[in-house]
């Protein structure tokens, strides 16, 4: 038995099977890419169907957007708590802070932001 790197035939196969798939393919994207007159209409470019239809999707995403449970409780894990708890630190930190201040525990010299 050769080598096979630890998989089985079948998987070697189908391996090389998509290494030649994109072996030909690239071959063909290089000889649509470097003929001169093939695409001249658009502007020199390649055409690639499922690119466009990638790009066409990206574009119209809002439009087919519908907002559900998911979507919302997504949007609010993701913007409304995180802003919330930052704010809440800052402010406990702040006033925690400027207790201090104001009780005299922290000394003038110790501060930060003295000239502010």
């Amino acid at each position: 038995m050769a080598n096979n790197y630890g998989i089985s035939d079948a998987e070697l196969n189908l391996i090389k099977q998509q290494a030649a798939r994109r072996v030909a393919m690239r071959q063909e994207f290089q000889k649509q890419k470097t003929n001169p007159w093939k695409n001249a209409g658009e502007s020199g470019y390649v055409f690639d169907p499922a690119l466009q239809r990638f790009m066409s999707m990206k574009v119209s995403q809002f439009e087919f957007f519908q907002a559900n449970r998911r979507t919302s409780m997504f949007g609010v894990c993701a913007i409304v708590i995180p802003m919330f708890a930052y704010g809440y630190l800052i402010w406990n930190e702040r006033h925690a802070r400027e207790t201090k201040i104001r009780s005299g525990e922290l000394k003038y010299k110790d501060r930060l932001f003295k000239f502010a």
